[in-house]
């Protein structure tokens, strides 16, 4: 019997995790694997943060533990894939809108025109392997980067005959979860981890039809897959 795939992931919040897992559960659905969440974690070597700026200075801190690159770093010793996830919101911040004052580049706000979705996240992900210390993504590292958020994607799963979501540019709005507001009271979602954990199963039965048709989606879909291989 082979031996589990280990995923390691960098995640801005809880209920973001559960998302995410949900997602891994469609994606590799014939491979068994073990997920553990480093941040947001509490632990002594990486401090608990959370949001962005949380999984910012995990890679930063990640990175130097490496020698400069994460991929010298322990983590990915210990694990097979490294996950790291920022909302695609993330473009349209700055540093020091988030108290960060050691960035190795001045590359926030790195936005673009949406649609297409996929150029704000191009430069997102090259902001990002900034942090990593890579110039290049590896083989071993996964980026996800829902737009604009990951509410956009859950709500994609759960109601995809949503008007708003059959919309050309539902990557681009800026704020997905409005919609969850929008259902029937009884299966009204609020962003919260008892609500999201109800959810899980709907997301993972729904996430094929979200790789098929949201732009996003459908990358962090190959790249994983790809990469579990």
């Amino acid at each position: 019997m082979s031996e589990p795939l280990r995923i390691a992931a960098a995640v801005e919040g809880e209920t973001d995790i559960i998302a995410i897992e949900a997602i891994i559960d469609s994606v590799l659905a014939d491979t068994e694997y073990e997920f553990q969440t480093l941040q947001p974690e509490t632990s002594a070597a990486f401090p608990t943060r959370a949001g962005w700026a949380g999984v910012y200075k995990w890679c930063r801190q990640a990175t130097e533990e490496g020698g400069g690159a994460v991929t010298g770093s322990s983590v990915l010793t210990h694990h097979d894939l490294l996950l790291v996830h920022v909302d695609a919101d993330v473009a349209g911040e700055s540093y020091a809108r988030a108290n960060i004052h050691d960035a190795p580049r001045n590359d926030l706000p790195c936005e673009q025109p949406c649609p297409p979705a996929e150029d704000t996240t191009r430069a997102l992900h090259g902001v990002m392997l900034g942090w990593l210390g890579e110039a290049q993504c590896p083989a071993e590292v996964v980026l996800c980067t829902p737009s604009k958020n990951i509410e956009a994607w859950l709500v994609a799963a759960i109601w995809p005959d949503n008007p708003q979501v059959l919309r050309s540019d539902w990557e681009c709005r800026a704020d997905p979860a409005a919609q969850l507001g929008q259902l029937p009271k009884r299966r009204r979602v609020h962003k919260r981890a008892a609500d999201y954990l109800r959810l899980r199963a709907a997301i993972t039965a729904g996430w094929p039809s979200v790789a098929a048709n949201l732009s996003e989606a459908g990358r962090f879909h190959k790249q994983l897959s790809a990469a579990a291989r």
